[in-house]
């Protein structure tokens, strides 16, 4: 039985060529278990398999359309004002080997997909961070100076390439944009066979030094990647390392001739991001992101949506959305990506996260280094990305917060509904007080209640309703959930407890 999903308008996936790949049908032995099937994953797995590694990429759902395949899916080494907050947090070298990684990871992609022949309409499409206030233009500058000192060739130009006035923008030639299904999808197809496996529907329930338990059989192993936007549970206590939140993502048709011809991001709030994509039909469709919320906040949500929407309309002659959608990134607390060992040890699982919404060329690098380690060879980045860098001090405070924000939500928008279930409109969501416990129903369509416990199995923080992907949403962690309690995306392992309703009375 296939694993739920949310109600799924994400553009890359209802447009992607289905390539479906099999489920774990029994014990297995490789040298390497990938534990998730987006670019890092599917990444890594490829480049052990190339050094002579049996690997075995194993995806809950389905490859390539998780986080990676909900992305913008801009393949560049331009981050916004990363690199001056770098050197300002880490130091010079810092930025440039944060720099070097990325610039290399977008290499690589255009590599793997040159040499597998990947169909993933992979082009060429310059990257720009632009300003529209004197103070934006100043951080430009100050970022094309920490840009020149780490080796990166931005330059600063007064033609964004926007329908739009700006003070200042920094430009980067030579990267990419893609269609990020069908180039996860299309290079896990390359992985089966001599020893190497790629499974779906297969969840990963525990694990440790020798392997991993799934429902459907174990898969022993050398070493286990953890490639899950995420690190599952407890691993390396990376939830309290890092802050999620959300994108509003859509996906409009525009004339050709107001379809940017760049890849754009604000320096300014409120934040916007564009690029553009020909759909199957060769119908230019444009691709933009909003403002951040918080996972569970339904108002914030719907806002972020109608402010993105208008700003398409107004400057690109967007119509309605023809796809809306949201997907989760993770500030990481010190500004680097945690990459590597996930404990002080060779025998924890790699891990890789907090990208902060860069997860594409840093998730290529992160695959690199990922590669290297479970291998045993050195790697230039590692000791930047270190991912067991972090100490415990801190953790309480991170933690705390996300309890504080759990409480927020239960004294706000939040608030369990007052009345019972019949009152819930079709299509629509609320938490209810059932028997002394938080109880999440959604009504769908057709008027049928599917009701759950709202508490995350992870850490026991409140839910919250995501009203465009129709799931429930952990804004402690990043935890996503289906209508029916199945775990959509982790750090939770278990999925929400079923909850009886009564027989309702007629209305």
């Amino acid at each position: 039985m296939p694993i739920a999903k949310p109600a799924d308008g994400c553009y890359w996936t209802r447009t992607a060529t289905d390539r479906p790949f099999p489920t774990l049908t029994g014990p297995l032995e490789v040298d390497v278990a990938v534990i998730g099937g987006g670019i890092v994953g599917v990444m890594a797995a490829r480049l052990l398999k190339d050094r002579g590694q049996r690997v075995a990429v194993i995806e809950a759902c389905e490859v390539g359309r998780g986080v990676t395949g909900r992305s913008t899916a801009k393949v560049t080494a331009q981050h916004a004002l990363f690199l001056s907050r770098i050197e300002e947090r880490h130091g010079q070298d810092a930025a440039s080997c944060y720099a070097e990684a990325n610039r290399a990871g977008v290499a690589l992609i255009a590599e793997l997909v040159a040499r597998h022949g990947i169909a993933c309409a992979f082009e060429p499409a310059p990257a720009i961070v632009y300003a529209t206030t004197d103070d934006g233009a100043e951080r430009i500058r100050a970022e094309a100076e920490a840009a020149r000192r780490a080796g990166l060739a931005m330059h600063l130009t007064e033609d964004a390439g926007l329908p739009y006035p700006v003070t200042a923008a920094l430009r980067l030639d030579g990267q990419y944009s893609f269609h990020p299904v069908h180039f996860v999808a299309g290079l896990a197809a390359t992985i089966p066979g001599d020893g190497s496996h790629v499974f779906e529907q297969t969840r990963v329930t525990s694990w440790d030094d020798t392997g991993v338990e799934t429902a459907r059989g174990r898969i022993s192993a050398r070493r286990v990647i953890m490639a899950t936007h995420l690190p599952l549970g407890q691993v390396g206590q990376f939830h309290a390392h890092n802050a999620p939140h959300m994108h509003a993502i859509i996906a409009a048709r525009v004339d050709r001739a107001s379809a940017p011809q760049v890849m754009a991001i604000s320096a300014d709030e409120p934040k916007r991001s564009v690029r553009s994509h020909r759909d199957p039909d060769g119908a230019a469709m444009l691709i933009a992101t909003g403002p951040t919320f918080k996972h569970g906040d339904a108002d914030a949500e719907v806002k972020a949506f109608a402010d993105l929407e208008a700003f398409a309309a107004e400057h690109f002659g967007a119509g309605e959305p023809v796809f809306r959608w949201t997907n989760e990134d993770y500030t990481p607390r010190d500004g680097l990506p945690y990459v590597g060992w996930s404990g002080s040890n060779g025998d924890s699982p790699l891990v890789a996260t907090g990208f902060d919404a860069w997860g594409i060329s840093n998730g290529a690098a992160a695959a690199a280094i990922l590669a290297d380690l479970a291998t045993g060879r050195d790697n230039a980045w590692a000791a930047t990305f270190d991912a067991s860098r972090h100490s415990a001090k801190g953790l309480g405070t991170m933690v705390a917060e996300g309890l504080e924000v759990a409480k927020d939500l239960v004294g706000g928008h939040l608030a369990p509904h007052s009345g019972n279930a019949r009152e819930i409109k079709p299509g629509k969501a609320a938490i209810v007080e059932i028997a002394g416990r938080a109880t999440g129903i959604y009504r769908d369509e057709s008027g049928r209640p599917h009701a759950v416990s709202a508490v995350c199995t992870h850490m026991g923080c409140l839910l919250g309703w995501n009203p465009v992907d129709r799931s429930w949403d952990c804004s402690c962690h990043g935890s996503r959930f289906a209508t029916d309690g199945a775990v959509l995306h982790g750090p939770a392992i278990e999925p929400l407890e079923a909850v009886r309703i009564e027989q309702e009375e007629p209305a």
